[in-house]
């Protein structure tokens, strides 16, 4: 195959290829595509709808790295129009302010797409924390006029603070501060430069539960799936939590281990991942490191009944002794299930020297 290249004047090279064939796309939940014709990128969710991200900035307060770093996948014109068309998406809240390019106005970002006015708390060097959203996009955000940020009020959900003197990071949650624990911070896609600092110990809040690893609900899917229109109804649906698979032998005190949870579908088939996503496993003396799995049900590829799915946790324990391990699935209470007294497992496991 010939390749002819050429340079642009900002010393940008870009290869030619003779025409070839394109290879058929399968929607996956979680892609981000774009075509060959277009710099406009794309997340794909769990019922196989695309969402634009309307610039860059808005990309970025989900993602890390370079655009290097990114799975994008280029698909024809024919396959991305079949593809439904969904709401757009909306910066990642509590990592940015946000200000529209027709206003001097500046709002603090909360869960739902929510703005809420920002008139004091971020600090004298607030305005690197600003990203700017073309004022076409304005609508995709709701701007609650009762809310305003003055110096007595406490960060919204979605903010990330570190209190004067500390080294904690907690993220503000349902009116709660949730520690980020071991690697959870960077697991989770989030950088340095999010952290609101110096917060005064006055601003208090009830702790809730620490954050121990990747929670999907931290994630971009968890603000587009709930906005798509499911292929078919949650009536029906019965997931129930199996088993929870440790490995072969003894379990030694700081050693990396994977724990499998067996998640079965005992209803209609599930075509998105309803349930599934933001679910947690919880163990005394328990850090997660990292989670893995086959692609979510989605309405190409659903979990259909008696079929199960793995979520895989890989971790450690920090500390000896017998271990309650539990796990919840559809914690969230997101499928109206036939049966909700099966969603609840936990095992035992006695972690040695």
């Amino acid at each position: 195959m010939k390749k002819i290249f050429f340079g642009l004047t900002l010393g940008i090279m870009f290869f030619l290829v003779l025409p070839s064939v394109q290879a058929a796309y399968t929607p996956m939940s979680g892609d981000i595509i774009k075509i060959a014709s277009g710099s406009a990128l794309y997340y794909v969710d769990d019922y196989s709808v695309r969402h634009l991200f309307p610039n860059s900035a808005t990309f970025w307060t989900w993602y890390t790295g370079s655009w290097s770093d990114q799975k994008i996948k280029t698909i024809s014109p024919v396959d991305f129009e079949s593809l439904t068309s969904g709401k757009n998406i909306t910066a990642r809240p509590g990592v940015r302010l946000i200000q529209f390019d027709n206003s001097s106005k500046v709002f603090a970002l909360t869960s739902g797409a929510v703005l809420c006015e920002v008139r004091a708390l971020y600090g004298d060097n607030w305005k690197s924390q600003v990203i700017t959203i073309q004022s076409s996009f304005e609508n995709d955000y709701i701007k609650d006029s009762t809310c305003s940020i003055i110096s007595t009020s406490k960060y919204p959900d979605g903010s990330i603070i570190q209190y004067v003197g500390s080294k904690d990071v907690w993220y503000i949650e349902g009116g709660k501060k949730r520690l980020f624990s071991g690697t959870s911070f960077a697991a989770n896609g989030l950088r340095e430069e999010y952290i609101i600092k110096n917060v005064p110990v006055s601003i208090a809040y009830t702790s809730g539960t620490k954050i121990v690893g990747v929670e999907l609900g931290l994630k971009v899917g968890s603000i587009v799936n709930s906005s798509s229109n499911p292929s078919s109804s949650s009536s029906g649906i019965d997931l129930a939590v199996t088993d929870i698979v440790f490995p072969a032998g003894k379990v030694y005190l700081g050693s990396i281990i994977d724990i499998g949870v067996v998640i079965k579908n005992l209803g209609a088939n599930l075509t998105s991942g309803k349930g599934i996503r933001g679910t947690v496993l919880t163990a005394q003396n328990w850090t997660t490191d990292l989670i893995s799995h086959v692609d979510f049900p989605s309405a190409t590829n659903p979990l259909k009944t008696n079929q199960t799915f793995t979520i895989n946790y890989r971790g450690k324990f920090t500390a000896i002794g017998d271990k309650t391990v539990t796990f919840k699935v559809d914690e969230g209470n997101e499928l109206a299930e036939s049966n909700e007294n099966n969603n609840s497992f936990s095992e035992k496991v006695s972690v040695i020297k």
